[in-house]
């Protein structure tokens, strides 16, 4: 039988664990970053080898660097995200994160629910977010900028075109700033755009693409996802040599002779700064994904010397900020 003074060593030494493995930086606090476990919630199939490939990429990438367990759940629409997040949830996941953000309003409507819980999301702006919220915003006005100059420089036409699906605040952006990189590196050049309000559909934009290349465009930046290879086949039909670039994954394989560059869609570096604040015991926090970190050029081809070299210098002008760029994402406004 225990003593009256064991009884009370024992309640001493266990409130001396509790209050130490609660100090931030304790050696107790390893075993708690181990316990925590990683989901990701994508809105397509990760076959596509595009922008759901990528969020696929995401939860390995969490797996290998950080060695916890991680999960990931396709094809869920921002419909069925909230009972798949309360089912990761219910199941011990501590660190939830979305991939687009048509999961925004989600998120918000969850985090202050579910306080014990880290949540990562994708946006298009700062923003406030609740305290238990990483905010990654994706400066996709920045990533295509250079795209601009590679148009202007490589256009014999003088008329280049971008083809986007949906209209969102981020491709309005973008085209905004290609407009201004075309504009101040070919003032000769015009721009024209169109939005085919599906990103996956490659019929919609070879249809888009052809009535472009009519009208005289021979070089076509991609704001689509699937709907790329519906572009690609438009290109390759045209009578006069039409370029064009995508993004998100390289794709130069699939028309080698045609895609003049990739603008590399990373979401890894990001989603790894989050997690990694998270299990330092940072509740909230906020990542620009920009140029040098989640977005890199990559197979810059078909075009001159002095393209590449100019388009390469205007990606590092931007990735150091010395370069102050347009950021309208309300409405498209092409330069004059």
């Amino acid at each position: 039988m225990k003593s009256k003074w064991t009884r009370r060593l024992l309640f001493v030494t266990a409130t001396f664990v509790v209050l130490w493995l609660a100090v931030p930086g304790a050696p107790g606090r390893a075993v708690a970053a181990k316990a925590h476990k990683f989901a990701i919630i994508l809105p397509g199939p990760i076959e596509d080898a595009d922008y759901n490939f990528r969020g696929y990429q995401v939860s390995q990438d969490i797996k290998k660097r950080f060695k916890i367990a991680t999960s990931y759940s396709e094809r869920i629409s921002p419909a069925d995200a909230e009972r798949v997040a309360r089912e990761y949830i219910a199941s011990g996941f501590t660190i939830v994160g979305f991939h687009g953000g048509q999961f925004i309003r989600i998120v918000k409507k969850l985090a202050p629910k579910f306080p014990e819980v880290n949540f990562i999301m994708e946006s298009s702006g700062k923003g406030k977010v609740p305290k238990n919220v990483w905010n990654i915003h994706r400066h996709f006005y920045e990533g295509f900028y250079p795209f601009g100059v590679l148009a202007g420089l490589a256009t014999k036409t003088n008329k280049v075109g971008v083809i986007a699906g949906i209209q969102l605040p981020d491709f309005k952006s973008s085209i905004n700033t290609i407009s201004d990189a075309l504009k101040a590196t070919n003032p000769k050049a015009e721009l024209v755009f169109a939005f085919t309000g599906n990103q996956n559909d490659p019929v919609k934009a070879r249809q888009t693409a052809e009535a472009m290349i009519a009208n005289g465009v021979d070089f076509i930046i991609n704001m689509v996802n699937l709907g790329v290879y519906g572009v690609v086949e438009a290109a390759k039909k045209a009578k006069r040599k039409v370029l064009v670039t995508t993004f998100y994954t390289d794709k130069t394989d699939k028309a080698p002779n045609h895609f003049a560059g990739t603008l590399i869609v990373d979401f890894r570096p990001p989603f790894a700064k989050a997690v990694g604040g998270i299990l330092k015991g940072n509740r909230t926090g906020y990542v620009p994904m920009r140029p040098g970190n989640g977005f890199e050029l990559k197979s810059l081809g078909n075009v001159s010397a002095k393209a590449i070299a100019k388009t390469k210098e205007a990606y590092e002008k931007v990735r150091a900020g010395s370069i102050k760029l347009r950021l309208e994402m309300k409405k498209v406004r092409l330069a004059k």
